[in-house]
């Protein structure tokens, strides 16, 4: 139709190059230990918050949102006929909406964040059908929180902050929104916070929140925690069959990923030098504590940085992620872990924990991996605790003051490397060895036989 519209969804993008465009590196945190203590703290918690190293995961669902969004802007400005055929009579579409499900603090929104990172900005676009030239928007995002029901959301989009001036049915507000779509150019429909929405009478509203929004047009994302997507399976089935379609389930990562590994060695960057330990033996250990959610992650580095700086240290260790493990503050969230260790093992869940159920079925591959790990970490505390009990109270004694000479210990000396050996010419080598010699005593004379 014009250049505009043929460059801006026209970019493909490979794996690699949305890896580069989404990756958040922040620069490191200044140096802590000339700050008070709980300041220092949340300097550390909002450095280490604005990470972003985007798993195999979230690069193949960003790449498959991006492309359909792409596909949908295609078709609707195929030519300037469709693309006045859709505003002043919009097909009335059905989408079945993408279900993007996990554990809180797995990583939804940062990853829903980059796929908005990746959609083209607003454009100013000029058509024979306008005097003036109109914009075109990418996508519509929208917070289900506090929203009491699905016009409540359309009037958001059609009226933004102006009230309505009367009264409007959900008939017209859903054809008003067709009609603002497709004249905007909007490519993705993007629903966040869908657990915190007003749900009444069980999930009632939220179904008709989703349901009302799959009948605008464009693809549709909505981010529900384990618990919002038990409540719509209790639904009934036409509305189970429009909504668990497509679900794409986002998983913690493996614990021996390179992910993983890639992840806790930008934390350590980020903290610049305030976390100092073997980087296999931190991964491990912040994988037990926390079960790879990245937000419990930094919630418990911030509290072990507080616990090294109660201790009088400045660089936080194993020990001091244990000590936060087991504090006040961090309590709730390992119980919460506990239990996801439970479930992994034994996989019979209480009605109590089934906000940290998948409501999905998963393949048995997707986790093996977390399986093994809880297996070879609750075998590794057994060991712990039997060598524990078996220590008379001196021996215990012993070995906590040999921990804490450990964690006082200065560091070890970096040992100095040899300078290279000099290469010599014929002619030098000849010299240096004749001054050698001259260096050497003459031997004494032997007695004549």
């Amino acid at each position: 139709m014009s250049k505009v519209i043929d460059g801006w969804f026209s970019e493909s993008l490979g794996v690699e190059e949305i890896r580069s465009r989404i990756t958040v590196r922040p620069e490191p945190v200044p140096d802590l230990s000339v700050r008070d203590t709980m300041i220092a703290s949340e300097q550390l918690e909002t450095g280490l918050a604005q990470i972003f190293i985007p798993n195999e995961f979230s690069l193949a669902f960003i790449e498959e949102m991006v492309g359909r969004a792409s596909m949908h802007s295609q078709r609707l400005f195929t030519n300037e006929a469709s693309y006045v055929s859709g505003i002043f009579n919009p097909p009335e579409i059905e989408v079945a909406p993408i279900c993007l499900s996990g554990l809180a603090g797995v990583g939804k929104s940062q990853t829903i964040a980059a796929v908005l990172k990746l959609l083209p900005p607003p454009t100013e676009f000029s058509c024979s059908l306008y005097e003036h030239p109109v914009t075109l928007v990418s996508h519509w995002f929208a917070s289900a929180r506090g929203k009491a029901s699905g016009k409540a959301l359309l009037e958001d989009f059609v009226f933004g902050d102006a009230k309505p001036s009367g009264r409007t049915t959900i008939a017209q507000l859903l054809q008003e929104s067709r009609r603002r779509a497709n004249r905007d150019g909007v490519s993705l429909a993007v629903l966040e916070e869908m657990q915190h929405t007003s749900t009444g009478s069980g999930a009632a509203n939220v179904t008709d929140i989703l349901l009302t929004m799959t009948g605008v047009g464009p693809p549709m994302i909505y981010v529900c925690n384990y618990s919002l997507g038990h409540k719509l399976f209790g639904r009934n089935s036409e509305d189970k069959q429009r909504l668990l379609a497509n679900p794409r389930v986002m998983l913690p990562d493996d614990p021996g990923s390179s992910d993983w590994l890639n992840y806790v060695a930008e934390c350590v960057r980020v903290s610049n030098g305030a976390i100092k330990a073997d980087l296999s033996e931190l991964a491990a250990e912040l994988y037990r504590c926390t079960y790879g959610l990245k937000r419990l992650v930094v919630q418990l580095l911030k509290r072990a940085y507080v616990e090294c700086r109660d201790a009088g240290r400045q660089c936080v260790t194993l020990l001091d992620i244990t000590a936060a493990y087991r504090s006040t503050a961090y309590t709730a969230n390992a119980r919460d872990v506990e239990t996801l260790q439970h479930l992994a093992l034994s996989g019979r869940p209480k009605k109590a924990d089934m906000h940290l159920v998948c409501p999905f079925d998963l393949p048995a591959a997707m986790k093996s991996n977390v399986v093994k790990f809880a297996r070879d970490e609750r075998h590794q505390r057994v060991i712990a605790k039997v060598f524990g009990s078996a220590l008379t109270e001196n021996e215990r004694a012993a070995k906590k003051h040999l921990e804490t000479l450990v964690l006082q210990s200065p560091p070890a000396p970096k040992t100095r490397r040899r300078a290279p050996v000099t290469k010599l010419t014929e002619e030098e080598q000849g010299k240096a060895f004749l001054d050698y010699m001259d260096t050497l005593a003459a031997p004494k004379p032997k007695r004549p036989i």
